[in-house]
């Protein structure tokens, strides 16, 4: 019975090290969500009579993950994401209610520093905290018959902190498949939104932020990678 737990030991500590020394490429594809109590809710202002709010509606996040294993325990990981923010306008007064929506591209650059769990053999749970830099290319402008919108863009590059957890399995020569969730929140709004009412006799215009916050459910597939080799002298080794 000792030898048999020794061994199970000695594999799992085996196992667990083979981590060490990887720098594992992936995928990933990040459908967004809105949680109000996430701060990721509508924003509503009332003018006049007018009522209006806007908002995330949905979106999502794709684009490449690089992970670097530094011990058994602990990897950074970084990457580039497409992101598309997907917001809603809702514009009411007295009967009369009108919705839009308008939609919003920039790309994400995240640096985080993960720790693991083993679970069992082959599946791990990972947790994970960093920062990540938003870049938003344009100025984005909307109109219908009752309302015009126009976004400005704060910053080009716009910072925020990222936190994310996961599971994934683990094989030997098929690679990782990994199921998370994130949570993105920039430290400050990312664009401000004029919006302006003109229809039944009235004309408002007010403004709001959009804060840019969201949380998402993490699809990634990495490949299978082999450890870095260490880089050997031939004479240093003779000497």
């Amino acid at each position: 019975m000792k030898k048999i737990v020794l061994y199970y030991i000695l594999f799992q500590s085996g196992f667990i090290s083979a981590q060490q020394n990887i720098i594992t490429v992936g995928i990933q594809y990040k459908p967004v969500f809105t949680i109000d109590f996430l701060n990721s809710g509508n924003q509503t202002v009332s003018q006049n009579g007018v009522n209006f709010s806007v908002g995330l509606h949905s979106g999502f996040a794709a684009g490449m993950v690089i992970r670097r294993g530094i011990t058994d325990r602990y990897s950074i990981e970084g990457g580039i994401n497409y992101v598309r923010r997907v917001y809603s306008v809702n514009i009411s007064e007295g009967n009369f209610s009108g919705e839009s929506t308008f939609g919003i591209i920039g790309y994400e650059i995240p640096l985080s520093g993960l720790v693991y769990i083993q679970l069992s053999e082959k599946f791990y749970m990972n947790a994970s905290l960093g920062i990540a830099a938003d870049m938003f290319a344009s100025n984005i402008a909307t109109s219908g018959y009752y309302f015009q919108t126009y976004s400005l863009r704060k910053s080009v590059i716009n910072p925020g902190v990222i936190a994310n957890i996961g599971w994934e399995y683990r094989t030997e020569k098929s690679g990782y498949f990994y199921l998370g969730a994130s949570y993105h929140n920039p430290f400050s709004a990312i664009y401000l939104s004029r919006l302006e009412y003109d229809y039944n006799n009235k004309d408002e215009i007010v403004e709001t932020s959009l804060l840019g916050t969201y949380f998402t459910l993490d699809l990634r597939y990495f490949f299978q990678e082999d450890p870095i080799k260490k880089y050997k002298n031939p004479e240093r080794d003779e000497e």
